[in-house]
């Protein structure tokens, strides 16, 4: 699985990596705390900008200069380098020299995962089509209209039946743990 690069109107970006984490960056520039070789297997993702504004652009502007720092081998932006770190009590037993650990600083993702505004409970009361990208914006609705999703039947075309699957999962747990706004 690659790793995929998402624009969302929180104003951060969202990284899916290949292990299925997802990591959030408040800033284009937090991803100077990235390695070369992270940032050029990042330039290979597919990218996609859930931005409604035509004018706002800053996604498609820095995956842009992604892929055009790529073809010059990143010289125009300062990332952090590796560093090795040697294991003196380690012995590597095919060279009987000290274990060599290749290292690198911590990576500047957000710490707190920024959530849609809360929408007042009932919102959904005259509910005909829904439409979700992210199963987390679900978390903006309070417990009447959360309810009122767990009891309306989810149709997907066949290809996007894994998405529902994951939408209804993830309205069984807003319920369970009662994670609906204004009760978090």
């Amino acid at each position: 699985m690659s790793p995929l690069l998402k624009r969302i109107d929180l104003m951060c970006m969202a990284t899916g990596l290949g292990n299925g984490a997802v990591e959030y960056y408040s800033h284009s520039n937090a991803f100077k705390s990235w390695t070369t070789v992270d940032l050029r297997e990042l330039s290979r993702a597919p990218y996609h900008d859930q931005t409604t504004s035509l004018h706002y652009k800053i996604g498609w502007n820095f995956y842009n200069r992604l892929q055009q720092q790529v073809k010059v081998n990143f010289k125009d932006m300062k990332l952090v380098e590796s560093f090795l770190l040697e294991h003196e009590d380690v012995l590597n037993h095919s060279t009987n020299k000290p274990f060599t650990i290749v290292m690198w600083p911590p990576m500047k993702q957000t710490k707190t995962v920024p959530l849609l505004k809360e929408l007042p409970d009932n919102s959904l009361n005259d509910l005909k089509f829904w439409m979700v990208t992210d199963a987390k914006d679900l978390m903006c609705f309070g417990e009447n209209d959360i309810k009122l999703l767990g009891r309306t039947q989810t149709r997907s075309d066949h290809q996007y039946e894994v998405c529902a699957k994951n939408f209804t999962a993830s309205i069984a747990q807003i319920m369970l743990f009662k994670l609906w706004s204004g009760q978090r």
